[in-house]
């Protein structure tokens, strides 16, 4: 706490604590910056314990980019090659990584209009194959398609 310029340290802790914004409040602001793409990935991932990662890419203003991710440093980036020909094609691609797959397909809004790409990486495990990998992505953008209605919904707040 400052006084006239000179520092005094809190010495009862539930003064300095009431000075600061509460957790609910802090959470409920950081929730209200969220697009509706970034709180759609958060809620699909998780809801799937096997997806290490999701992502929406989607055409801009600025070209193609990541709009949501479950790892911020996507968001904003350009797309990735299996991002465009996932929407190009309207087909679905898996590469199997050293410590997963990764899947990209396009992504619909409820009404079956592609609206983007949606990349989901899974873990590597014993039992799960490639197609096991692009059935559980199927399914899960199934699940976000049914939440979306329209390509503005995904960027509005």
């Amino acid at each position: 706490m400052k006084n006239f310029g000179v520092t005094i340290p809190c010495m009862a802790a539930f003064l300095c604590i009431a000075a600061l914004p509460s957790a609910a409040a802090t959470s409920a602001q950081a929730g209200k910056a969220k697009s509706f793409a970034q709180r759609l990935v958060e809620s699909t991932m998780a809801q799937h314990p096997d997806a290490t990662e999701v992502g929406i890419a989607a055409r801009t203003a600025r070209g193609c980019r990541g709009i949501a991710s479950t790892d911020p440093g996507d968001v904003g980036e350009r797309c990735e090659a299996e991002d465009v020909r996932a929407m190009t094609s309207g087909r679905a691609t898996v590469a199997k990584e050293k410590d997963g797959y990764d899947v990209s397909l396009p992504l619909h809004d409820a009404a079956g209009a592609v609206v983007g790409a949606v990349g989901i990486e899974f873990k590597l495990s014993a039992a799960k194959t490639r197609a096991d990998a692009l059935k559980e992505a199927r399914a899960i953008e199934q699940e976000m398609a049914a939440k979306i209605s329209s390509k503005a919904q995904l960027t509005s707040r």
